[in-house]
């Protein structure tokens, strides 16, 4: 059977009525009447993706994935419906995400798009690029146990299987963020070929990249809240005679926070909104233009319509991998180092470098975790870590005698 995706343009919407296998439901099946409008798994299903509906752009498209992901492996491999897997079906699964059949990932390690350009489905997609690590399959089992514990709240499962799964704990201490001299080196060869560039809509989109990039550093924003706020969203307020700005930010779980603003990125506003053609240098309230606007196919911005969570990921990414070929070009000292480090990165790095530069400078764990939106102030503590070079300067001395 080929393997073909549950959904094409809404996460929120499977075609499951072509598989009778969750039409029905297995052991797991709650004996009671659910508090959800659900008489089998398929009706389950949709029933949770419903209720993420609340949630953002992109934990609605994280949670999709992984249970499509799941369902197809229902499908194709277990043979069986969600409530009829136990806890041995999902040290299975486990095994099968740390190495995917050749059939289930595409060819070029490289998600393919779910439609072709016209329109039609693509017969190319598949749900992995390749196999996914430790930290993905931990990420993976996460959001599959939210799903299992959302059937045992609405009565309509009996148990979550998915805790009993032993997983490796995740590492105190990450090393996945961007020095702050890496960062400094990209920007500055990025600002540099856009000067020299004689096209008006490149220039455009590396100054979009440019400005993406010191939005991450300074206010350590995700990239849901890049995509879905508008400069609308910064207010002044006066402190002793001067004005404070901050960014207000409706974040994970709808949480707002409102983010400091330092001064250096004001000038970056002012000087980003200049270009934009705006009319004043600093954000007015309530105003509509998009935080990172969309470019219009010629090249200039659409400034009140915003890019994509998906998007702004892809703007950073090949931004981190241009910097990186200009720099490897060069040929400077260290630049194969920086280079090598934008290779590896992710847009989320860049707010690790932002916790990690925050907490260096000895602002106290709790306003770290205020400004970043965490819930607990033990998930910023993963910040409390140095550069190796800098752990290595201050252990270097120590000696018997």
């Amino acid at each position: 059977m080929v393997i073909r995706p549950l959904y094409l343009d809404d996460p929120s919407e499977f075609e499951l009525a072509a598989y009778p296998l969750f039409a029905d439901s297995g052991w797991n099946r709650a004996g009671s009447e659910p508090i959800i409008h659900a008489s089998n798994d398929a009706q389950a299903v949709q029933e949770f993706l419903d209720h993420l509906r609340e949630k953002s752009e992109t934990t609605r498209a994280t949670y999709a994935k992984e249970i499509e992901r799941l369902l197809l492996w229902c499908i194709h491999e277990a043979g069986q419906t969600v409530t009829a897997l136990k806890e041995t079906d999902f040290r299975r699964y486990r095994r099968f995400m740390l190495k995917p059949p050749k059939r289930w990932c595409d060819s070029v390690r490289k998600k393919n798009q779910r439609r072709r350009r016209d329109g039609e489905l693509n017969p190319d997609w598949r749900p992995f690029a390749g196999a996914l690590s430790e930290n993905s399959v931990a990420k993976a089992e996460r959001a599959l146990s939210s799903f299992f514990g959302y059937l045992t709240k609405k009565r309509y499962a009996d148990v979550n299987p998915m805790p009993r799964i032993t997983r490796q704990e995740r590492p105190r201490f990450r090393d996945r963020h961007l020095p702050r001299e890496t960062l400094v080196r990209a920007l500055a060869i990025l600002q540099e070929r856009d000067r020299v560039t004689g096209d008006p809509g490149v220039n455009n989109a590396q100054l979009r990249a440019c400005f993406l990039l010191q939005l991450y550093f300074y206010l350590g924003l995700r990239l849901s809240e890049a995509a879905n706020h508008r400069m609308g969203h910064f207010y002044c307020e006066k402190d002793h005679g001067d004005d404070i700005w901050f960014l207000r930010v409706t974040g994970k779980g709808n949480k707002i926070r409102d983010i400091p603003v330092p001064d250096a990125f004001l000038r970056i506003l002012a000087e980003f909104r200049g270009r934009l053609g705006l009319r004043t240098q600093l954000p007015t309230i309530g105003e509509s233009t998009a935080l990172v606007p969309k470019l219009n196919k010629d090249g200039s911005f659409d400034s009140v319509t915003p890019v994509t969570a998906r998007r702004v990921s892809t703007i950073v990414q090949d931004a981190f991998n241009k910097a990186a070929a200009l720099l490897e070009a060069r040929n400077q000292r260290d630049d194969a180092e920086h280079a090598a480090r934008l290779r590896q990165a992710s847009s989320h790095w860049v707010r690790h470098t932002y916790g990690t530069s925050m907490v260096d400078s000895g602002m106290p764990l709790t306003d770290v975790r205020d400004n970043l939106g965490h819930a607990s102030v033990v998930t910023t503590e993963i910040y409390l870590h140095d550069d190796q070079r800098e752990r290595h300067r201050r252990s270097r001395s120590h000696k018997l005698g």
